[in-house]
């Protein structure tokens, strides 16, 4: 296999990238997914960078001695995760590699197990609180201000579930925002991603939006006195109700949530 693109030779476009050897024959008993990981490997050991071009296919199935199917297969498979774009008529490219982005495609995950819920749930309590902790020392008048706007947006989309969900999204950024910690904010562009499924589970729920909203309006109003207990309490306290309203929301998760003896998920599991 490959020997048809020895023979054809490297586009010229892509002539130094098969000089290069970091790419290396792959087995010829191998499967896509050894492609695949290959590419993954050159990409954490940083031998390729965010937007870097790929060879092209043929290029790639000379240098790793595969056919060209199987190329195109373990390159699929990176699209779907997220780490490759394929852009027709033009090549191959790393994307930009951002948590967000990587992480995006794993809500269905959270759909069907109960437990990778339970575990973000447990994760926001560990970010948020400290959050809400640290905001309560560092947020400005402008992001006061900010989150002040936020709350009335908030109010006046009660009966729009889709909206309400955006904004409340939008606050518990702002929140973290206000808490003036990069890594944080990191954290909180995956927390916000997994979220999602959480949130499309109790979103319906009028009864939901009413209690987030008082919650919501508690925690800027201890931002705003600057106290750090308070403000640490007030999200503890609207965790809870996300808790809780999950239960009714998705049946199994409700025992699930309170399972001292459950096996943990291999990914870490919710968001109001």
């Amino acid at each position: 296999m490959g020997s048809d693109a020895r023979r054809a030779g490297p586009d010229s476009v892509d002539a130094a990238a098969v000089r290069e050897s970091r790419f290396t024959v792959i087995p010829r008993s191998t499967l896509p997914e050894e492609v695949a990981n290959r590419l993954l490997a050159l990409i954490r050991d940083q031998h390729l960078l965010p937007g870097t071009k790929l060879p092209a296919e043929r290029s790639l199935a000379g240098m790793m001695d595969v056919s060209r199917p199987v190329v195109r297969e373990a390159l699929r498979a990176l699209a779907l995760m997220r780490v490759v774009d394929i852009r027709p008529g033009d090549g191959t490219y790393i994307t930009s590699l951002e948590p967000k982005q990587l992480i995006a495609h794993l809500d269905f995950v959270f759909a069907k197990d109960s437990i990778a819920l339970v575990q973000l749930l447990e994760a926001r309590r560990v970010v948020e609180a400290g959050n809400a902790r640290l905001a309560a020392s560092r947020v400005t008048e402008a992001e006061l201000a900010a989150l002040d706007d936020l709350v009335a947006s908030l109010a006046s989309c009660i009966d729009d579930p889709d909206r309400f969900s955006e904004l409340d999204i939008a606050l518990h950024d702002a929140v973290c925002a206000g808490a003036g910690n990069f890594l944080l904010s990191q954290f909180m562009n995956i927390v916000s991603t997994l979220g999602k499924v959480s949130r499309e589970r109790t979103g319906g729920l009028r009864g939901i939006r009413e209690a987030a909203l008082r919650d919501h309006r508690r925690i800027v109003g201890a931002l705003r006195a600057h106290d750090p207990d308070a403000a640490e309490k007030a999200m503890l306290e609207h965790l809870d109700h996300v808790e809780q309203g999950l239960g009714p929301a998705t049946g199994p998760i409700g025992a699930a949530l309170h399972a001292g003896d459950a096996e943990p998920s291999p990914v870490g599991g919710g968001r109001q």
